[in-house]
């Protein structure tokens, strides 16, 4: 009796096994690196964001007279000391109390400086709302008016030039029991 000689049985051999593993390990560390950079990346836009809220936050602090808008200064964030802020502000000639105030925001880190730099224009805290000298100071409030408790209070805008009277029901010169303008929007301003 003869033996019928063995199926070739389809399969990998042992040469595709190992190249199809090689391609699998050689993938996945590129898969690797490239988290690993999207990590690095992540990161360092999360570190230009904070540096961006804190370069606004200090120009807001100047903008609201916190800060002195003269010469330059700098220093740390009180509540996250590894970040460091340096401001130069210089007056602007074409008006006067109107200064460029330069913020930048850096700190170090393993992979290099992050930097940010942010640029505005403010007028000086402490002269806004003041009339300068070349201005009219003709800001003399008159208390005139009807006398009675009429509806119009005169004619115009009643309380003096400017931004004043106070505005609603009996606003401006209303008083309990007397003469004045004590009516419905007696002093519209």
């Amino acid at each position: 009796m003869r033996v019928a000689p063995a199926a070739r049985r389809p399969g990998l051999s042992l040469l595709e096994v190992l190249g199809a593993t090689a391609i699998f390990l050689m993938s996945i560390v590129a898969i690797g690196e490239l988290m690993s950079a999207s990590t690095d990346q992540a990161l360092e836009v999360q570190w230009r964001s904070r540096a961006t809220r804190l370069c606004q936050s200090k120009l807001n602090e100047f903008a609201a007279g916190v800060e002195n808008v003269s010469g330059a200064s700098s220093g740390d964030f009180e509540e996250e000391p590894e970040w460091q802020w340096q401001a130069e502000v210089t007056s602007e000639t074409t008006a006067p109390n109107l200064y460029r105030v330069k913020v930048t925001v850096s700190r170090d880190t393993t992979r290099g400086p992050i930097e940010v730099s942010m640029t505005q224009f403010i007028f000086d805290p402490q002269q806004r709302g003041q009339l300068t000298a070349s201005t009219s100071t003709s800001s003399s409030s008159t208390d005139s008016g009807s006398t009675g408790s009429g509806t119009s209070g005169g004619s115009g805008s009643s309380g003096g030039s400017g931004t004043g009277g106070g505005s609603g029901i009996g606003g401006g010169n209303s008083r309990l029991g007397g003469a004045g303008n004590s009516g419905i929007g007696g002093g519209m301003g």
